[in-house]
């Protein structure tokens, strides 16, 4: 009874679709011959999809409430735009660090990302983006629709949401990275890579589930 109590308090599905979608970078590493570059900038592009739920959670908070769905009007648009230039300069970074010589990337073009499609998104890389978008689907249906909690955090609270998530896990990423790649990106080192993230993730996930459940203001 007590091993099912802990798994009820910090097991959630969220957490099982987030571990099953990590599956498929795994996979990546060691069948497709991924390496740093792609699992850091499929983390990246993890970041846009993340800033998306967070507008539908700006958008959908406390509906009911004539103030807030004012503020929106302006927060909203306020949030798109900080945090997409936000992720902006932290992609520049991603490829200046990163990406192959051979892609010739022009960090500051778009153009560049639409010609090199088939090498940014092929080899599997799309796939792994549209799970962790389901995955990040679920969970803004059950940690924030089902549970309630668009009724009880503010608009405010989604302003800055993100921003601790991207920073704190991507200096560890972007550390680690480096490390990998001085040593040659052994696929070892690229696993250790994947698990550091996953691992903050299901570590913030849980987290919140926990605090959830406690019905607890969330951090």
């Amino acid at each position: 009874m007590a091993a099912l109590s802990v798994l009820r308090r910090y097991v959630s599905l969220p957490l099982i679709v987030l571990l099953a979608a990590n599956l498929y970078p795994l996979y990546g590493v060691l069948e497709r011959g991924w390496g740093v570059f792609e699992l850091i900038f499929l983390y990246w592009m993890e970041n846009i999809v993340i800033g998306l739920f967070n507008v539908f959670k700006m958008i959908t908070n406390r509906p009911e409430e004539l103030a807030g769905n004012l503020g929106k009007l302006f927060l909203v648009p306020f949030f798109i735009f900080h945090y997409g230039m936000f992720t902006y300069v932290h992609g520049i970074f991603v490829i200046a660090l990163f990406a192959p010589e051979e892609l010739h990337l022009n960090v500051f073009g778009l153009a560049d990302y639409l010609y090199h499609r088939d090498t940014l998104f092929g080899n599997g890389m799309l796939t792994a983006l549209t799970l962790l978008i389901v995955s990040h689907a679920v969970s803004f249906y059950v940690d924030y629709v089902r549970s309630g909690d668009y009724e009880r955090t503010t608009l405010s609270d989604w302003m800055g949401a993100p921003y601790g998530r991207v920073a704190v896990l991507h200096i560890g990423l972007i550390g680690g990275g480096f490390l990998v790649a001085a040593l040659g990106q052994p696929v070892a080192g690229l696993i250790v890579l994947l698990f550091l993230k996953v691992g903050m993730d299901a570590r913030s996930l849980i987290l919140r589930h926990d605090a959830l459940q406690r019905k607890l203001p969330v951090d």
